[in-house]
Order: C-alpha cells, then sequence, then structure tokens
C-alpha cells in the first residue's frame, strides 16, 4: 500500500517543479523587459533591484505612495536621532485646584451621589420586595368554597 500512495504522489511533484520554473522563467523574463532597461541605471540608483521590478510587473508589490497631508504636516521637519519611547506627556493647560476647591468638588459629587443611591433604592426592585412581602402577610387569604365530599 506505501508503494502505491508514493507512486502516486510521484506523479505529481515534476508538474509542481515544472510550475515554480515557469513561474520563475516568467518572472525572470519580465525584469529584463526591454523598455525596463533604460531604467536599470536609475532603478540601482533608487535602490530597488530587479526582483522587485519583477514582483512589480506580476502584481506583488506596489510603490509606496507619499503621505496625506496632515500626516506630513505632523510630522517633525527634521529627521530625529532616536524615537523617545517613554516621552513626558505635555503639562496641562490649567493650574492645579487647590484645598478648598478639591473639598468643594469632592461635596459635589458626594450629593450626588446621594442623589443617586435614593433613586436607586425608591425604584430598586430588591428593595420593594419586602414591603410586597409584608403586604401579602397582611391580605386575608380566600378559603375556598365548600365542596360536598363524595364519602359522606
Amino acid at each position: 500500500m506505501f508503494c502505491t500512495i508514493r507512486a502516486r504522489r510521484s506523479r505529481r511533484e515534476p508538474r509542481r517543479i515544472g510550475a515554480a520554473g515557469l513561474l520563475a522563467l516568467a518572472a525572470l523574463v519580465a525584469s529584463a523587459h526591454p523598455g525596463r532597461a533604460q531604467q536599470q541605471d536609475n532603478i540601482i540608483k533608487q535602490g530597488q533591484n530587479i526582483f522587485k521590478q519583477g514582483a512589480k510587473l506580476l502584481g506583488l508589490a506596489t510603490d509606496d505612495a507619499p503621505p496625506a497631508d496632515f500626516v506630513a504636516k505632523s510630522r517633525p521637519a527634521a529627521d530625529l536621532d532616536f524615537i523617545p519611547v517613554f516621552q513626558p506627556p505635555p503639562e496641562p493647560e490649567r493650574k492645579a485646584l487647590g484645598d478648598d476647591e478639591l473639598k468643594a468638588m469632592k461635596g459635589e459629587l458626594d450629593a450626588v451621589q446621594k442623589q443617586h443611591d435614593a433613586l436607586l433604592q425608591a425604584n430598586s426592585p430588591a428593595a420593594n420586595k419586602p414591603a410586597e412581602e409584608a403586604a401579602a402577610k397582611k391580605k386575608p387569604r380566600t378559603s375556598a368554597p365548600n365542596v360536598p365530599s363524595a364519602q359522606q
């Protein structure tokens, strides 16, 4: 059984090798196109190589587009020697609050918190449940009507 499986695989390998060779030949022919030969000196100066040009012709590579205007404006004019990783944040525009201002703000926040807690307690189903249970206990139960028994 192993011999038959191995024999089947060996039939496909020449096709794969041939397809890879054909693709490499197409890339080589595309990179050696006569129209591109005049630009070869310019390509080397730009730092591009023959493989990238071949990939461009096959549609596998692209040129980098220039950045948008807002990106170019936000970048510094000169290249930085290094990129700061832990750059300190900018200073806040307004001054720090004093002790009396902090206490006043805390009092306002506490008042709002108490108001919200009161609303929550008033409208919470869990808070209303004990009151509903107490009302149900006080309500008299109605007895079932007298049903004559079959044994009498």
